[in-house]
């Protein structure tokens, strides 16, 4: 009786192993769907937002704003609101510069120090450069909020110029979004302190005009501004590769190394000749909108697949390439390529998979000619250049246990 109900207690629990087992993978794919759904909803409102990023008055106009915070550009302004001030007699517009200069130079102290402090990276790093705070948006804001102060009047267009210098540091990729948060912080914070500390005590009268409206602008752009940048740092690192994730078992791996000649044989079309990065290593420049690729014959199993490439940009701000790849005619990722050389990461999943070769094709957002973007004999259209290929079987994932995560 008692083996009899032993026998019956595994059955039960094994049945209900199975269920909750069942439900797990359920809810992982739902997680997995969902997750899905977003970032292809991030790309799609980046793409949207690159068809303005990348034009040419934009280019130009970001040019112009990322002097605003400069530090010869804070001296140069207050020297002309110093030099007004001594001709014109105006004791206010005399102070305001001074002022001006003062908090534009603690902020510009302060950004620097709570640099070494932190020492944050840049998105595209630089040996011994760092991101937070950020600078230029520190010394703008500095000299917005005295000035705003100063100027009532004036204050929402001059913090309008502040926040456009904080989204040309974002456009060239020079920092973060919370890289320019912490310098508009900063600069706002060293500003008004300053500011309530020397300008109302030099019997400067403030007014407070009804400027309400005037802000709509400023904060419609910083909005509009975040949502955009954010959701393209955080599409980014959806597939790019972490620094330390180990390689496994060399077996399980498939490498194509591009600009071999191992390498030219899988090519199919929409690739350009062998090359050599700088002297240092083989690559190869998918040309037109469009390549494809023969990978040999893998096992049938789950693949991670690593992608080190590099995206033509002939301008100066952000890549704004989506690439769209495509095993055996059938969708598998959506990847936002970052400017320089980076290495990327998307899963593959074994249904996708058949015996013997398979293909996969790259459809790419856009592709330039070098001679765009001035004299160049190269007449290709560039796209995407591809270093290495890594297909490697995952081994993270096995068998879901109890409590719906994958055992490791």
């Amino acid at each position: 009786m008692l083996e009899f109900q032993f026998v019956l207690s595994s059955v039960i629990d094994k049945r209900a192993e199975m269920v909750y087992t069942g439900n797990a993978r359920h809810y992982r794919k739902r997680h997995e769907l969902r997750r899905d759904r977003l970032m292809e909803q991030a790309i799609d409102l980046i793409s949207l937002g690159c068809s303005l990023v990348r034009s040419y008055p934009f280019e130009k106009a970001m040019d112009q704003f990322d002097h605003l915070g400069d530090g010869l550009f804070a001296v140069g302004v207050t020297s002309v609101t110093i030099a007004y001030g001594f001709v014109a007699r105006d004791r206010r517009m005399k102070q305001a510069g001074f002022v001006a200069l003062l908090a534009a130079l603690v902020a510009g102290l302060l950004a620097n120090l709570f640099k070494i402090i932190f020492q944050m990276p840049r998105p595209i790093p630089r040996r011994g450069s760092y991101g937070f705070p950020s600078g230029h948006t520190s010394i703008a804001f500095a000299l917005a909020g005295v000035l705003g102060q100063a100027f009532p009047t004036a204050a929402p267009f001059l913090y309008l110029l502040a926040l456009l210098a904080g989204v040309a540091r974002l456009y060239y990729r020079s920092h973060f979004v919370i890289d320019v948060i912490g310098g508009g912080l900063l600069g706002t914070g060293s500003g008004l302190l300053i500011a309530r500390r020397l300008l109302v005590t030099s019997g400067i009268e403030r007014k407070r005009p009804r400027t309400r409206w005037g802000w709509v602008l400023p904060i419609a752009i910083g909005v509009q501004a975040f949502v955009f940048f954010t959701a393209y740092e955080r599409t980014l690192e959806i597939h790019r590769r972490p620094i330390a994730l180990p390689v496994g078992d060399p077996s399980t791996r498939t490498v194509i190394a591009f600009g071999t000649p191992e390498a030219r044989t899988l090519l199919l079309e929409g690739w350009s000749r062998d090359e050599t990065w700088e002297g240092t290593f083989p690559m190869v420049w998918a040309e037109g909108l469009e390549s494809k690729l023969r990978i040999p014959s893998l096992p049938p199993s789950d693949h991670r697949v690593r992608l080190r490439v590099q995206p033509f940009v002939g301008h100066g701000g952000p890549a704004c390439q989506v690439m769209e790849v495509a095993l055996n005619g059938i969708p598998a990722a959506r990847l936002l390529v970052e400017k320089g050389w980076q290495e990327y990461e998307m899963e593959i999943s074994k249904h996708l998979i058949r015996p013997g070769s398979n293909e996969i094709r790259f459809r790419f957002a856009y592709a330039e000619s070098p001679g765009t973007y001035g004299p160049s004999k190269d007449g290709r259209v560039l796209s995407v250049a591809f270093a290495s290929l890594e297909a490697i079987v995952d081994e993270r994932k096995g068998p879901v246990k109890p409590g719906g995560f994958a055992a490791r």
